[in-house]
């Protein structure tokens, strides 16, 4: 099991998987076969509606359609933000992403590796990263 960052789900999801790790794609792979799980952090939902409502990134649907079919599939679970995912977030000063932050303490309190590839969250050395 793994918690994963916006970006390796994006690019994952939306065809652009060359630039994902050959481990992440399998982990990817993986957890749409059924035999593995991601978990998705809200706030990584809530950052691509961000995105899409910026148009920095094009999804094939809408946001809503679009987030439906993620988890809707098997391999993929959303993650809810809650008390202690807060409380540990608010103490970490690696950068000044909110987002970034909540992943980061959803991994902590899930004690899973984060799927990512984010320079300040792999050189924080607050949790395992998976690239």
């Amino acid at each position: 099991m793994f918690v994963t960052d916006a970006h390796p789900l994006l690019w994952y999801l939306t065809g652009k998987r060359s630039l994902l790790s050959t481990k992440v794609l399998t982990a990817f792979d993986e957890a749409v076969a059924g035999s593995s799980f991601i978990q998705i952090p809200t706030v990584v939902l809530w950052e691509i509606a961000i995105l899409d409502a910026k148009g920095r990134i094009k999804l094939d649907n809408t946001f809503e359609h679009w987030a439906g079919k993620v988890s809707a599939t098997s391999g993929f679970n959303i993650v809810q933000l809650e008390t202690p995912i807060i409380a540990r977030s608010v103490g970490y000063n690696f950068n000044n992403d909110i987002f970034d932050k909540v992943i980061v303490a959803t991994a902590v309190e899930h004690d899973l590796p984060l799927i990512t590839k984010d320079v300040a969250i792999t050189d924080s050395n607050l949790i395992e990263v998976y690239w």
